[in-house]
This record gives C-alpha cells, structure tokens and sequence, in this order.
C-alpha cells in the first residue's frame, strides 16, 4: 500500500531501523479495517485534504473554548491552552494547505503524516484543557466543553471517514477523559454527563464505520467505473480509449538523438490470422478463450515496460517505449512464436499472427501517424503471406514463424517487409 515513509529518516543520524515500529503504527492507525488497493487507500488518506472549511472550523471552535476559559477563570492553565492553540491551529492549517496543492499537483504522491501529527496533537490539547473546564466546577464552563466537544466529535467522524482506526483514536481522546471528569466532579448531578458521555462516544464510533463504508463503495464504483471505460471486459486489456491515453504520455517528454539507434517509441499492429476459422468451426465461447489466451501470450512476450492494448475484436496494439529495430524484431518473432502454438482448451483451434512496426520519429511523430504507418505495415505482411512481420519503410528479410501445419492459415510464403 501507498504510504508516506519519510518518518523512518525524520531524525539525522539515528539508524533507521529506530523509526520502524512508529512506522509501523502510523501504517496500521491509517489503515481501515480491510486491505484495500493501493489507489483506493490513497484516496482515501487523501480525501482528508479536500475537508479544509471542516477543519478550520475546528481549529476555530477550539480556540473559542480555550479563550472563554482563559476569560471566565483567569488561570495560568487557560491562557497557556489559548497560546498553544493559536502555535498548533496555525500549524495545522498551514500543513493541510501544503498537503492539498501537493495533493493537486499529484494525487500519486505519498500522503504525508505530518497533519497526522498535528491533528493528534491538538485531539490531546483539547482534551486535557476540557478535563481542566470540569475540573474548574464553572458551570457555564463545563457546558460549553461539552457542547464544543460534541461538535468536534462530529467533525472528525466526517473528516476521518477515510481513516477510521485514527477517528476513533481522537474520538476517544476527546470524549472519554471528559467522561471521567465529569463523574469525579463534586458539582451535583454533574455525573450523569459522565454517564452519557459513553454512550455519545458509541453512537458516533459507529457513525464513522458508516460514513467509512459508504466512502468505500463510492471509491470502489468509481474504480470500477474506471477499469469498465479504459479496459477491455473480456482480456482486461487496456482499450482504444485507454490506449490513445497511454500514446501521447509516451511521446511526451526528451526525444532522442536523431543519430541514436533506440526509438522514442515503437508501434505493434498485432492482427490474428485465422481467428475468423475458429469462431465459424469452434464457436464464439472458444473464441473468447482464445483471445484471453493470445492476450496472456502476447503480455508474456513483451517487456515490463511495453503496455499491450486490444483495440477492438482480433486486433492489438502494442506500444515499446526505448526500444532498437532489431530488439523490436525479436519481440515480434517472439510473439508470433507464442501466439502460433496450439491451446491446451482447443488444440485444433489454431491463429497466426501478423505484426507491423512503426517508430517514432523514423515514422512520425503523432498517434495517427505511427497507427496509420503500424496499420499499413500489418496489411502489408497479411497481403504477403501471414504470420510475419512488416517493418514500415525498412528493408530486411522476410520474417515467418507460423507453422505450415496449422489449419485455417494460408502456407507462408516469402515476402518483402518493406511497405
């Protein structure tokens, strides 16, 4: 899972291995009660940035309390909390701040845990300025901590529904010292407060997990919603749409030298030969299985960097980044050797494929450029006997990898790979 580790060098110096249990707690306070994916926990951790009026408020609401007890009482401990309130609010707002235009600029960045902190920090300072309100038998003083702290119960149950083993924490840090103040107190009738205060706590503990429950199922559909419109159902391939995405990222950025022999960016058009055979003998039911299959043989002959992509029925498109002419040839041989072999469901439903190549800049610069030369170089290598290889604008030998056993394809013959 995603998570900030920062802390594990917070102090120059000392070995790292020190930190690790703190690591370790802060991970398991962020977490919620089930393992979730490293997207959905991010943005869960993350959507503690978007609930800044929340947390001004809060930081508002305490100040108040600190500043109408330093005003009723007089007391040293009263003015000491309006001081640090002010130092930690202002901290707080400042860090929250920094989060959400760190949060802007990349929602992929770790969180950071130093808000974290801050918010446990000013959970303690309130609570024990509110036990020093009980403790002052002022009524007025005593009511107005109580009905402070039942605001910000509230206003941690909504901010931390994304965290809610760190809600709870500050929830039972606010309420549960109150509690006890409230059942010693010599004030009659006073510890009847201290009685509720239990029972408070419960109702909004339990209000959290429901708030962090229903922030869960909305982060899941988004996901899914997510994967259904970039992501083909049947492979769980990225789609067309998903795959004009992925293009421009990888044309953006430096290009090389126009003397170096590795490509910016180098285009597959994959087409499956005698896919059509199958479907009309075997039926659609095996032709799903064999697309899923070829898309597991095609994903297992690139490299960890290339993305394979199905555009739409039998055709792929496959994009390798950083890539030569002739490591690209050897990722096509291998691919149609691959794709070639029989399936263990359907030994006698068997494909061929043929791939065109296109690089960036050699081919163009653009998407449509590079698919439209990939497309060419792909027709022209069915147009010349099937289960080869095309190279768009070069001269090389032909290229076939496709038994001449196989049913439904066409001998292969020799051809030339330039278009």
């Amino acid at each position: 899972m995603v998570r900030q580790t920062s802390i594990a060098s917070a102090s120059a110096g000392q070995p790292q291995q020190q930190w690790l249990p703190l690591q370790a707690c802060v991970d398991w306070l962020l977490a919620g009660p089930r393992p979730q994916p490293d997207d959905i926990h991010n943005d869960l951790l993350q959507q503690r940035t978007n609930k800044t009026k929340t947390l001004v408020v809060a930081v508002a609401a305490s100040l108040l309390i600190a500043s109408l007890s330093a005003a009723m009482t007089g007391a040293a401990w009263a003015y000491a909390w309006v001081l640090a309130e002010i130092a930690l609010g202002s901290t707080r707002i400042c860090l929250m701040m920094k989060a959400l235009a760190k949060a802007k600029r990349d929602r992929r960045a770790p969180v950071n845990v130093a808000p974290i902190w801050a918010g446990l920090s000013s959970v303690i300072l309130i609570s024990a300025g509110c036990y020093q309100c009980v403790a002052s038998g002022v009524m007025p003083l005593v009511l107005m901590a109580g009905i402070g702290l039942a605001n910000l119960v509230g206003g941690i149950a909504s901010r931390n529904a994304g965290t809610p083993r760190y809600g709870i924490l500050l929830i039972c840090i606010l309420t549960l010292p109150f509690a006890l103040a409230t059942m010693l107190s010599p004030v009659p009738f006073l510890f009847i407060i201290g009685l509720q205060t239990p029972v408070y706590t419960a109702g909004m503990i339990f209000l959290l997990l429901e708030n962090h429950k229903i922030l869960l199922d909305l982060h899941h559909s988004e996901r899914n919603n997510r994967l259904m419109a970039h992501h083909d159902q049947l492979t769980g391939l990225p789609n067309r749409a998903l795959n004009q995405k992925l293009f421009a990222e990888m044309l953006d950025g430096p290009w090389p030298d126009a003397a170096a022999a590795t490509s910016k960016l180098t285009v597959f058009c994959v087409d499956l030969d005698g896919f059509k055979g199958v479907n009309d003998r075997f039926g659609h039911a095996t032709g799903d299985a064999v697309l899923v299959a070829v898309a597991k043989r095609l994903c297992a002959s690139v490299r960890d960097a290339d993305v394979v992509c199905r555009i739409g029925g039998d055709e792929f498109v496959i994009l390798l980044p950083d890539i030569t002419d002739d490591e690209a040839a050897a990722v096509a041989q291998r691919i149609i050797a691959r794709v070639a072999e029989p399936f263990e469901f359907a030994p006698a439903a068997r494909v061929g494929a043929s791939i065109g190549l296109a690089s960036a800049p050699r081919d163009g610069v653009t998407v449509d450029d590079l698919l439209s030369a990939a497309d060419r170089a792909m027709y022209e290598a069915k147009r010349r006997g099937k289960g080869a290889f095309v190279i768009h604008g070069a001269t090389v030998e032909p290229v076939s990898l496709v038994p001449e056993a196989i049913p439904f394809l066409p001998a292969p013959k020799a051809h030339a790979l330039a278009c």
